[in-house]
Formats: C-alpha cells, sequence, structure tokens
C-alpha cells in the first residue's frame, strides 16, 4: 500500500510538471521582428518651372570715338544692382549620381552705373543700364540624396540703354569744367539702346526640401564684347559719338524651382 501511494504521488508531481511547461510555452507567441526604416529615394527627373531674385555687379570698358572713328576717349564704368525673373528647365538623372539638363532663364535688373567722358570739345554724361538679361545653357550635376551640384553654361544675351547727355561745350578746344557753356548743346540728351549676345558660364548647389520643390544658390558670369551704340544729335552733325564698350557682369542668386511628374520624393 504504501509503495502504491507513492507511485500515484510521482506520477501526479510529473503530470503537473508537464501542464507547467506547456502553459509557459503558450505565453511565449511567434513574433516577427520589425522592419527596418525606409530610406528616402529622390527623383530629379522631370520639367521644372521657378522663379529668383539677385544682386549683379559688372565692369565696363568704354571706349568714344568721333564721327571719323577718330578714338576720343577711354573710360571705365563698374554697374552694379538687382534683378529678378523666372527659369524653365529640364532634367534628367541618367545615374543614381549623374544629372544632365537644359534651362533658360529672364530677368529684369536695375543693374547701372554713370560715367563722364571729355574730348577737346566739350564733356558728356553717360547712364548706362542694363534693362533685361537672359541665358540658354546646359546643365551638368552630381546628386547627393536631396543636394544637387552643379556647372552650367551656354548663350547669354542682354538688352542694354544708355542717356548720353552734353554738359558743357568748348568752342575752339580745351577741356571745359563740365558747368553751363553757352551752346545750344549743352544738355542736349540722346538715348541708343540695342540687344548684345554674349556667353555665360556658373555654378550651384540645389536641395529638394520637400516632395517636387527645391530651392537653389547660383553664380554665373556673363560676358558681352563689341557693343556699340551711336548718338546722333540733329543739326550737328559734329556732335555725333561712337561708343563701344565690352562689358562683363557677375551675378549671384537664390531661386525656387516646382518639379513636374516624376520628380517627387519617394521611399522604398
Amino acid at each position: 500500500m504504501k509503495h502504491a501511494l507513492i507511485g500515484m504521488a510521482g506520477a501526479l508531481v510529473l503530470s503537473m510538471s508537464a501542464t507547467a511547461n506547456g502553459a509557459d510555452m503558450a505565453a511565449r507567441p511567434y513574433t516577427k521582428a520589425p522592419p527596418m526604416p525606409a530610406a528616402a529615394v529622390y527623383n530629379w527627373t522631370g520639367f521644372y518651372i521657378g522663379g529668383h531674385v539677385g544682386y549683379g555687379w559688372g565692369h565696363s570698358a568704354n571706349d568714344q570715338f568721333s564721327a571719323a572713328s577718330v578714338l576720343l576717349d577711354t573710360n571705365t564704368s563698374n554697374p552694379q544692382g538687382v534683378f529678378g525673373g523666372g527659369q524653365i528647365g529640364y532634367n534628367w538623372q541618367v545615374s543614381p549620381n549623374w544629372l544632365i539638363g537644359i534651362e533658360a532663364d529672364g530677368s529684369v535688373t536695375d543693374i547701372n552705373a554713370t560715367t563722364i567722358g571729355c574730348s577737346a570739345t566739350g564733356c558728356a554724361r553717360g547712364f548706362g543700364k542694363l534693362e533685361d538679361f537672359g541665358t540658354v545653357r546646359g546643365r551638368l550635376g552630381y546628386v547627393i540624396n536631396n543636394v544637387l551640384l552643379y556647372g552650367t553654361g551656354g548663350w547669354a544675351w542682354s538688352h542694354s540703354n544708355i542717356d548720353r547727355t552734353i554738359t558743357c561745350v568748348v568752342a575752339g578746344g580745351g577741356i571745359c569744367p563740365g558747368g553751363p557753356s553757352p551752346s545750344p548743346l549743352t544738355g542736349a540728351i540722346v538715348s541708343s539702346s540695342g540687344f548684345n549676345n554674349g556667353w555665360v558660364a556658373g555654378a550651384g548647389v540645389e536641395w529638394m526640401f520637400a516632395p517636387n520643390w527645391t530651392a537653389k544658390v547660383e553664380y554665373q558670369h556673363m560676358e558681352f564684347d563689341n557693343i556699340r551704340r551711336d548718338f546722333n544729335y540733329v543739326g550737328f552733325p559734329a556732335a555725333f559719338r561712337r561708343i563701344e564698350q565690352d562689358v562683363r557682369v557677375d551675378t549671384v542668386r537664390v531661386g525656387v524651382n516646382y518639379i513636374f511628374g516624376g520628380a517627387a520624393m519617394s521611399r522604398y
């Protein structure tokens, strides 16, 4: 009887142990590891449009000629001022990191300077203004996630105007001091304007700060050579002057673009 009770007690202990082990296993269900955080993917390909504002400064070398093409005076000026406008373009992200594109921009400006030029017959004041300019450029860039570093270059155009005012006239030669003089030409104003062709080169950095939106900072250097402006004073053919210029303009601008189509920021 004693041995039977001991056997029954052992069986009960083994049964309780098995039940407890089963309960422990049920309390630990299998769970899947959480997914890794998704990485952002930035697609720069697409058509874009935007606007910009900036500041420009430059240097102009000016030669003044008579009607007989005699060099009368040489001077320089340093125009400067603000500008603003818009741009359109298209990007092709040709590999994970390289980008090529084309962009056209146009700006209205207040870049201007005043010069004083004198000859043996008198003096005149010139007010020159770069009224508009624009470019058509290729772009080659390197993409680092949401940042684009690029170089750019191509054709540049501008429209400039000069107002030339005769400030004094000297009869018989000599340099006048710039004050009033007894001549009907004193105070006469003639304007001359036109379009100029040149070239542009520069570089910039662009940042995709939100889906489809980018901001940029860009530097451009433009050159316009052999600009000619003629000034005819009606009734006074001897007062004719021709001004020839070589003009350099440097600009720094900030801008914002909106990229259409597949250029949205996405994740995988």
